[in-house]
């Protein structure tokens, strides 16, 4: 096991190589400070640093992590090597533990897997589409649930996060806010909104619009900020259908609300 090293003299040799990158590039000074009593936190080099093995099929992962591919992987000088879905970019939900309850007891609606292993080996974990919810580009490209806001059909529609309310999180609401966001294909003027609510229906909620034109913020989301309507802001929502005015002022121009 290799001790903990001090944030300061680890990263010394990498700064100090990049110094003079630095200032010749810009003409900045950088100083290094690695005075042992001004450390502030440790690390270990071992256990923080690593790579990933990335959303794989079972078939593929049954043959990739059993020799003698597994002392390639571990080989390769990756040092910890984690797996990840990404589910995260998806619209899924990640169960990693098999074992776990369902909402309904027939076994079915959604799944909580249990928050510590059981004895068994747990040799696969599986992404699953969230119901009612999907991305509709990501949908057009693999084959995932479609988005149902955007489809003018009044029974049909899109449902937040189940996994990030407080029946789940034991979090209130406020801290995870959830939202969705609508791409209008161009810059558009905007100066109202037509919601339909379903039940439940969010109590608070405002609505924004992308400062960025035609930078599109899932892609660029640093080059511009959302901004809220003058008139966006909704703290005693009642749900049902609402046609809510966004600004007094004329239409504002956005490419993409949410």
């Amino acid at each position: 096991m290799k001790p903990a090293t001090s944030l300061a003299s680890y990263l010394l040799s990498f700064l100090t190589g990049i110094m003079c990158l630095s200032v010749c590039a810009t003409g900045q000074d950088l100083v290094v400070d690695a005075v042992p009593s001004h450390v502030t936190n440790e690390f270990s080099p071992f256990r923080a640093l690593g790579s990933t093995v990335d959303r794989i099929e079972v078939k593929a992962a049954d043959k990739a992590l059993e020799q003698p591919m597994l002392n390639e992987i571990l080989g390769a000088g990756w040092q910890v090597i984690s797996y990840r879905q990404n589910t995260e970019l998806q619209a899924e939900a990640w169960h990693w533990n098999t074992d776990g309850t369902w909402s309904d007891p027939v076994g079915q609606g959604y799944f909580i897997g249990q928050a510590t292993p059981s004895a068994a080996s747990l040799d696969h974990s599986f992404g699953y589409a969230l119901p009612h919810r999907g991305t509709t580009m990501d949908s057009v490209e693999q084959g995932f649930h479609y988005s149902k806001l955007p489809d003018g059909d009044p029974n049909t529609y899109w449902k937040s996060n189940p996994y990030l309310s407080q029946h789940v999180t034991g979090e209130d609401d406020s801290l995870l806010p959830q939202w969705v966001i609508l791409d209008l294909g161009s810059v558009q003027k905007l100066n109202a909104i037509r919601i339909a609510w379903g039940e439940p229906y969010a109590k608070q909620y405002r609505v924004q619009f992308w400062t960025g034109g035609e930078n599109h913020p899932r892609y660029q989301a640093t080059s511009s900020i959302w901004q809220t309507f003058s008139q966006g802001i909704v703290n005693d929502s009642r749900g049902g259908t609402v046609t809510l005015p966004l600004t007094s002022k004329g239409p504002a121009m956005s490419e993409s609300s949410r």
